[in-house]
């Protein structure tokens, strides 16, 4: 039996996005800590990522990759498959629910989830509402969003030509991975700013524990009755000898201007 060159050119780009997963692990693990540096301010070069972080985030963005696929395949099987708009209806429905994931572990409504709404909007107001002031003269709704879809069908659009160039599945897999990307930012600026417990070197002058990479800390000057980070940092290694730590509840705390 002989292989197309699709079904070759297919095979070999699931091949290389296969192994790229490690590569997509690390930069969303690299982006995470981001976050921190983006919280704390300490120096980007002390940023370090070790294969337990590389695991980890590896694990979840599959994870939710799976999550979003097989939820997408269960919204098309309960619409009509023969309806101009279920396989819409089938993209919209998991990034809605995504969002309302992100909101409820994120747990506000700040800057950056009001960035989501807007471009969530945005794609909705795109897909549903355009067709209804570019197809004045077509009769029905589902008529004038067929009429649109077929246009831009002919256009190509950033994400249509990313599942032509590398197949559905891989296309699919690389839209979410720039989207995770930002939430790992976004998630690790969140939880640095929302930090309420560290964990603290008491001797004087008192500093608190940012990050843990490997066996350095990374440590800053408190400044306790204002509950503030000076930008005054520390690399403590724990191979140079015993260091005393005690947690103490005493954030959130801010970074000094």
């Amino acid at each position: 039996m002989s292989i197309t060159p699709g079904e070759k050119r297919n095979w070999l780009t699931e091949s290389v996005l296969l192994a790229a997963i490690p590569v997509m692990a690390y930069l969303l693990a690299f982006g995470f800590e981001y976050g921190y540096y983006l919280a704390y301010g300490f120096p980007q070069e002390l940023i370090s990522i070790d294969l337990n972080r590389v695991f980890a985030a590896g694990t979840i963005f599959l994870a939710g990759v799976l999550f979003v696929l097989i939820l997408t395949t269960v919204v098309l099987a309960l619409l009509p498959s023969e309806h101009p708009l279920t396989p819409a209806v089938a993209q919209v429905v998991p990034l809605a629910l995504a969002y309302l994931a992100f909101l409820n572990y994120y747990d506000r409504f700040d800057i950056f989830a009001r960035i989501f709404a807007l471009l969530l909007a945005s794609y909705l107001v795109y897909k549903f509402v355009v067709p209804l002031l570019a197809q004045r003269g077509v009769s029905g709704y589902v008529r004038k969003y067929s009429a649109q879809e077929q246009i831009r069908q002919a256009r190509g659009t950033l994400f249509r030509t990313m599942l032509r160039t590398f197949g559905p599945t891989p296309g699919i897999i690389l839209v979410y991975f720039f989207i995770a990307v930002f939430l790992s930012v976004t998630f690790g600026w969140h939880l640095a700013t929302q930090r309420v417990c560290y964990f603290v070197v008491p001797e004087p002058p008192e500093r608190v524990v940012l990050r843990i990479y490997g066996d350095s800390l990374i440590l800053a000057r408190l400044d306790r009755p204002a509950r503030q980070i000076l930008r005054e940092y520390l690399v403590l290694k724990r191979t140079a000898g015993a260091v005393t730590l005690r947690e103490d509840c005493i954030g959130p705390l801010t970074v000094e201007p």
